[in-house]
């Protein structure tokens, strides 16, 4: 077999090789407007079998599809982070980069990174886009209370964006230039408002009610304060939940555990690492209120968690425990219980919880 790094950018890419006898074949850069130059590059292998090897960047998934249309190639992409630790190199080049990832690749010790198939793509696109014309429509209405202050305006109404609080926006008295960006403001509103209802309509109506994710999606919106759309980023997110190999292992893919330093008999521990996805782990803080008001144990461990280390540490405490809780539903096939099973019960998951933060 033959081992090809592909240092893998935005415009164009390095990429070399290393046969199965240790010798580097001289790199070459390809440009992805003219990939016939990777092609020609590979092709000077013949039907020789050849793994290409790049991390999981944001076009992975585009070089993956696209390597995979030859039946000689086989495309694996790698976490980012983990190439780093195993090696890690004074000097950085994207020869360099190439070369290490074709080597790793020779001693079979390449840390594969999961990549989304075409279906899980689309959810997971649709999720992720769904969340970024909300942040725009947050935003917009920020700017509109900016206008506000800067007036000194008091709100008449919690909600300013309402029927009366629209109707109150209109007919107050504001500078010309204040005015015209209010009116705008409140139009980008609109405008994001249809987008986010159709978005939705698309991820509810259409993606959430296939087969492969509507089983998933009952399961899920059984437990308390997961709705609709916490349930299908969840699944969207995680991808194959199924590749876990525990409770922890789907924390820590989340980014909601904490960092540790152990050496000898001291260990220390710092704020979660917020590897991996932070759509995912921002619903997960956002419902962890109302879960613990709707769950007891929840509540339980909010209050101890609070007690120590603070709202927000208490907050990701709760939303790992959900989390964790909603991989074991999908994994045994089973609603959510109210009960605490065996192994939330013990003193150790909870002394654990208690440091993410």
């Amino acid at each position: 077999m033959v081992h090809v790094g592909l240092d893998l950018h935005h415009r164009n890419s390095f990429v070399r090789a290393l046969t199965e006898a240790g010798e580097l074949v001289p790199g070459r850069r390809v440009g992805h407007d003219h990939m016939e130059q990777l092609w020609e590059y590979l092709g000077q292998f013949g039907d020789q079998p050849k793994r290409v090897v790049f991390e999981a960047t944001a076009n992975a998934r585009w070089m993956y599809r696209l390597l995979k249309q030859d039946p000689t190639i086989e495309p694996v992409a790698v976490t980012p982070h983990k190439v780093r630790i195993i090696a890690e190199t004074v000097a950085k080049t994207d020869q360099i980069d190439a070369t290490v990832l074709a080597t790793l690749s020779r001693m079979d010790a390449l840390p594969r990174a999961f990549l989304p198939d075409e279906e899980l793509e689309q959810l997971r696109e649709m999720v992720r886009y769904r969340g970024v014309l909300v942040r725009l429509r947050t935003r917009a209405k920020n700017l509109v209370n900016g206008v506000l202050v800067r007036q000194g305006l008091l709100r008449p109404y919690g909600n300013i964006f309402g029927t009366l609080g629209r109707r109150w926006l209109l007919e107050v008295s504001l500078p010309p230039v204040m005015r015209l960006q209010v009116d705008q403001w409140l139009e980008m509103i609109d405008v994001y408002e249809a987008k986010i209802q159709l978005a939705e309509e698309k991820l509810y109506q259409e993606l959430a009610r296939q087969e492969r994710w509507a089983p998933d999606v009952r399961i899920l919106t059984s437990a308390p304060a997961v709705g609709r759309l916490t349930a299908v980023t969840i699944l969207a997110e995680l991808g194959e939940y199924r590749r876990f190999g525990g409770r922890s292992a789907v924390s820590c893919f989340v980014g909601l555990v904490p960092r540790s330093k152990r050496s000898d008999r001291s260990s220390r521990y710092g704020h979660i690492s917020k590897r991996g996805s932070s759509t995912l782990r921002s619903i997960l803080v956002e419902v962890a209120i109302t879960a613990a008001r709707k769950v007891p144990r929840y509540g339980q461990l909010l209050s101890r968690v609070k007690a120590k280390k603070g709202t927000k540490t208490a907050r990701v405490a709760v939303a790992r425990q959900l989390l964790e809780d909603c991989w074991t539903m999908l994994m045994k096939r089973e609603p959510f219980r109210f009960e605490p099973s065996q192994r939330s019960a013990r003193p150790v998951q909870a002394e654990s919880l208690t440091r993410a933060g």
